[in-house]
């Protein structure tokens, strides 16, 4: 071969080279874009449920806060939940007038309510809350309310002079622990709510798939296949134990009737009344409520084997010395639905298995402050 033919022979090489190069680059491409495209509309299907979260932890908030304010009334709380979902639903809008706006938050609230994809529920204070620390509910002018049960809110400080109605099962520091409730008063002035809602998985493709795995993983749905294009994304198991509250969110209809697929959140709030709670419709029976071993049945008596005496009223000169003068409130007896003595335990029992430093977690969201912990 001569010397022009070798330099052609090279010149079609490399051109035979460069263009199975270009083939290949192509290739990878085809083989990349739909992994890159699924990772990046699932992150931002993500984001925008941990976006949903915080704001649902807000508005949840603002719901306990106008509870708290407002004896705990079904009413109050809902009104200040709607308040709270205003700027998660309708954003920033100067043109919309307030008074509209919340208006058609509680409306919107309504309809999600009856539609399912929005449930709220009363954790705290339970039915054994107010049989053991109930008192006659007043009137503005210090007159009792018939048919209405109130815990007290005032003069908390001295909340170890009060003892519960259906006894007490151990003692927390000088506060007694009712045996119906498992509480201190002052536990009992606790207002704990958890709301459950339903996220709408408005990113293509990736919203649709990850509500069909987790249907099925639930137990919401039979196990079925299902295919992306050419890819078989096979058969997924369902888990051993089901979220079962989950199921009527996952497609839970809009305002015109039609499914939506949907991430259920839940999350939950606890604040301390600022007024005296009052018994409604949404107020649970202990054993239905998860903040005090309701998933987990009746409660039982701890690992010991034994359930803690009734301990004696400590002396006088462990309690805080009170103002002079001031007189030693009572408890009067309140007719309340219960369902007798509960055996305490460390697992089931806010109070009792609070540390001594003072600070008690409930349900393991937040932590408060005793009153006077600080000082």
């Amino acid at each position: 071969m001569n010397g022009a033919g070798r330099a052609q022979w090279l010149r079609q090489a490399r051109t035979r080279a460069r263009f199975a190069a270009r083939g290949t680059a192509f290739v990878e491409t085809l083989v990349a874009i739909p992994v890159v495209l699924l990772l990046g509309l699932g992150a931002l299907q993500w984001a925008l449920l941990f976006h949903a979260r915080t704001a649902l932890e807000y508005a949840l908030l603002e719901g306990a806060r106008a509870g708290s304010v407002a004896q705990a009334r079904p009413d109050a709380i809902e009104s200040g939940l709607a308040r709270g979902l205003m700027p998660f639903w309708f954003g920033v809008d100067a043109n919309r007038p307030w008074a509209a706006a919340v208006a058609e938050s509680n409306a919107q609230l309504r309809q999600a309510i009856a539609a399912g994809w929005i449930a709220w529920r009363q954790l705290a204070p339970t039915v054994e809350s107010f049989g053991d620390w109930g008192e006659p509910a007043r009137d503005a002018a210090g007159y009792p309310v018939a048919s209405l049960v109130e815990i007290p809110n005032d003069s908390l400080q001295w909340a170890s002079l009060r003892q519960p109605a259906g006894g007490a099962a151990g003692m927390r520091g000088d506060e007694p622990i009712g045996a119906r409730s498992l509480q201190t008063l002052n536990d009992a002035n606790l207002l704990k709510l958890e709301l459950r809602y339903g996220v709408p998985m408005n990113v293509p493709l990736v919203g649709r798939l990850a509500v069909w795995l987790m249907r099925i993983v639930d137990g919401c749905a039979a196990p079925s296949g299902r295919q992306l294009g050419t890819v078989d994304l096979g058969v997924p198991a369902p888990i051993g134990a089901p979220r079962a509250w989950t199921c009527p969110f996952y497609l839970a209809p809009d305002a015109t009737g039609n499914p939506v697929p949907r991430w259920p959140v839940r999350t939950a709030a606890t604040i301390r009344m600022q007024s005296p709670a009052r018994q409604s419709a949404k107020t649970p029976h202990r054993r239905e409520s998860p903040v005090f071993g309701g998933a987990a049945g009746p409660a039982v008596a701890s690992t010991g084997g034994s359930v803690p005496s009734v301990p004696p009223a400590p002396p006088a000169s462990a309690r805080s010395p009170d103002p002079p003068g001031s007189p030693v409130p009572t408890v009067p007896t309140v007719p309340v639905a219960s369902g007798g003595p509960v055996a305490a335990s460390v697992d089931n029992d806010g109070s009792r298995s609070r540390a001594d430093s003072g600070w008690l977690g409930i349900g393991a969201e937040r932590t408060f402050s005793v009153p006077g912990a600080c000082t």
